[in-house]
């Protein structure tokens, strides 16, 4: 419906990468499809989904909105299917916001013509895809969508041309989605599911900000435990100390520092703790 009222959309993460890297389309999982579309041209398509059937089940405020590199999500309520039409690759509010990487300018440049179903769209080069898949999966991390997220890059690294890597590390120079780059690859290749060239992690570890050894060591052994071995939470290491660690050690700060941060984020909240050992007497003094 779109081909000949705006320009060629732009898919992103699962809708792109399933069709050009995966064996199938269908061993990607998605919750939702995500397109970029040029500012112009999203009330046109928004308008367009809506004459599929989509519409909005939820009320967003507007000051979300308005901060929001994507409109709010639409839902088919036949197909079960989710749309989230983008206008940036992130927020204005983001951390990466000022990242380069990501700009407009950059994104013209990395952007390819490719079909989709005999139809055209673009799609992200291989170089800003991998950058753009890594730094949404560590900035937007989500337990149970991570090893999804683990699977696009795999793929990608497996069945790209060779990627131009010199590329990635100048965009990544001193940025705050270079640490996600490095996180997400310096996992997988500890676990051997990815072939990395010689040199390419330490490029890559000495353009950012965040980790010492430390650090990373951790948030390792948090991904190996919470996500990879799927380890229920505790009163230490809870869903909310979880999120807050793992922000706290990807901050683009000095390293020890965001140990010390981490470490203090693990300490339970004293409603907790307090609930904790109410529970804790009541079950003494039954057995008592």
């Amino acid at each position: 419906m779109c081909e000949g009222r705006t320009p060629p959309l732009t898919l992103l993460k699962g809708m792109s990468i399933c069709a050009q890297h995966y064996p199938e389309r269908h061993l990607r999982t998605m919750r939702d499809i995500d397109i970029l579309v040029e500012q112009a041209a999203v009330p046109i398509v928004e308008t367009l989904l809506r004459q599929l059937g989509y519409y909005q089940p939820s009320a967003y405020p507007p000051e979300w909105l308005e901060g929001s590199h994507h409109i709010a999500p639409l839902f088919h309520p036949v197909t079960g299917m989710w749309v989230e039409v983008h206008r940036a690759l992130f927020s204005a509010n983001s951390e990466v916001s000022l990242d380069r990487v990501f700009g407009p300018e950059n994104l013209r440049a990395e952007l390819s013509s490719s079909e989709c179903q005999g139809r055209p769209v673009n799609r992200l080069s291989d170089e800003l895809q991998l950058v753009y898949i890594a730094t949404h999966w560590a900035l937007g991390f989500k337990r149970v969508g991570g090893m999804v997220g683990m699977l696009d890059p795999i793929y990608l690294l497996r069945n790209a041309r060779a990627l131009r890597w010199e590329r990635i590390f100048d965009w990544l120079d001193r940025s705050v989605a270079s640490a996600c780059v490095y996180l997400l690859l310096s996992y997988l290749d500890r676990h051997q599911l990815v072939d990395l060239a010689l040199g390419v992690l330490q490029d890559l570890f000495s353009r950012q900000r965040s980790f010492g050894r430390t650090n990373l060591a951790i948030l390792h052994a948090l991904l190996d435990r919470y996500v990879t071995d799927g380890r229920e939470f505790g009163l230490l290491v809870s869903a909310r100390n979880f999120d807050r660690m793992w922000r706290s050690l990807l901050l683009p700060g000095p390293p020890s520092l965001n140990v010390l941060l981490g470490l203090w984020n693990l300490l339970p909240h004293r409603a907790t703790l307090v609930r904790a050992l109410i529970g804790s007497a009541r079950k003494s003094f039954i057995a008592a």
